[in-house]
C-alpha cells in the first residue's frame, strides 16, 4: 500500500506541480515586523527543491479585509491551490489551530482602527467550524519529540487571525485551508525559535501535500468532544499517532481554551 501511495504521489507531480499558498500578516500596530512574514519567507527560501510550488500572500491585520485579500490571492492563481496555510504570530511556540470561532472580541483596534466587542462574524454561521486541512496527518508527519513541542489549539484567538480562519472555513469551504501560529516577533532567542518553526512547517506542509493528494474529498476537523472521542478510540489500536492527535485536540464544547 505504501508503495502504491508513493507511486501515486510521484505520478501526480509528473503531470503538474501542485501549489501551496502560504499567507502572512503585515506588522500589527507599531511593531517593526510580523514574524509570520519572516517565517513565510524562510519557507519559500527553502522550497526550491520541493516537488510543488509555494506561493505567498500578504494580508493586512484588519477585520474582514484579510479574508478578502486571501480569497483574492487564491482566485489569482492559475489553478486552485492544493493546500492553503495561513500563518499568524502569537506566543513563543508553534500553535496548530483546529477551528475558527464565530466571534470577534478584542481589547484594542486592528490596523484600520476597528475594535469589536463580542461581534458575530457570520450571521447564521456555526459557533465553531473545523478547518479543512489534513492536520492529523500533518501532525503525524513529525517525530514524536517534535510533536510534544506543539500546542494543539482550539482557540485561534478572537482577533484578526481567528476572523480570517473562521471566514475561510465557513465561506470558502471548498478550499483546503488551515491556520498555524508561529512565535511572536518579540520572543527571546527568536532566530532559534524561527529555525525550529521552519523545520516543523516544512515537514508538516510536505505531509499535508501528500495527504491532500490521497484525499477523495475535503473533511472538516471535528470540533465537539463526542466526535474527538470516537476518533481517538477508532485509532487507539491501529494508529497510535492519530489517536494521540485526537486525544490532544481540545473540543469546542469545553470551558478551557487552548
Amino acid at each position: 500500500m505504501k508503495v502504491l501511495l508513493f507511486t501515486l504521489f510521484i505520478t501526480q507531480f509528473a503531470w503538474a506541480r501542485p501549489t501551496v499558498l502560504v499567507s502572512f500578516f503585515d506588522p500589527f500596530g507599531k511593531a517593526p515586523v510580523n514574524n509570520s512574514e519572516t517565517v513565510a519567507k524562510m519557507i519559500v527560501a527553502k522550497s526550491a527543491t520541493l516537488p510543488y510550488d509555494i506561493k505567498l500572500c500578504q494580508v493586512q491585520t484588519k477585520f474582514d479585509i484579510s479574508f478578502e485579500e486571501l480569497r483574492d490571492c487564491v482566485a489569482a492563481l492559475p489553478e486552485k491551490p492544493l493546500l492553503v496555510v495561513g500563518l499568524g504570530e502569537t506566543g513563543c511556540d508553534v500553535k496548530i489551530e483546529t477551528m475558527g470561532r464565530n466571534l470577534d472580541r478584542t481589547k484594542g483596534p486592528d490596523n484600520a482602527g476597528v475594535e469589536r466587542r463580542n461581534t458575530v462574524i457570520a450571521d447564521g454561521g456555526d459557533a465553531a467550524v473545523g478547518l479543512t486541512y489534513p492536520l492529523p496527518e500533518m501532525y503525524c508527519s513529525l517525530p514524536e519529540a517534535t510533536r510534544k513541542t506543539l500546542i494543539v489549539s482550539n482557540n485561534a484567538g478572537s482577533f484578526v487571525c481567528n476572523n480570517l480562519a473562521y471566514q475561510m472555513a465557513w465561506f470558502e469551504n471548498e478550499i483546503n485551508f488551515g491556520f498555524i501560529h508561529v512565535p511572536d516577533h518579540s520572543c527571546k532567542n527568536l532566530p532559534e525559535k524561527n529555525q525550529k518553526a521552519l523545520e516543523i512547517l516544512l515537514t508538516m506542509i510536505d505531509g499535508g501535500v501528500k495527504a491532500s493528494l490521497e484525499r477523495t474529498e475535503l473533511a472538516r476537523l471535528p470540533v465537539m468532544k463526542i466526535e474527538l472521542d470516537v476518533l481517538r478510540r477508532k485509532y487507539e489500536k491501529d494508529d497510535k499517532c492519530l489517536s494521540e492527535f485526537y486525544k490532544r485536540a481540545r473540543p469546542f464544547d469545553e470551558k478551557r481554551w487552548f
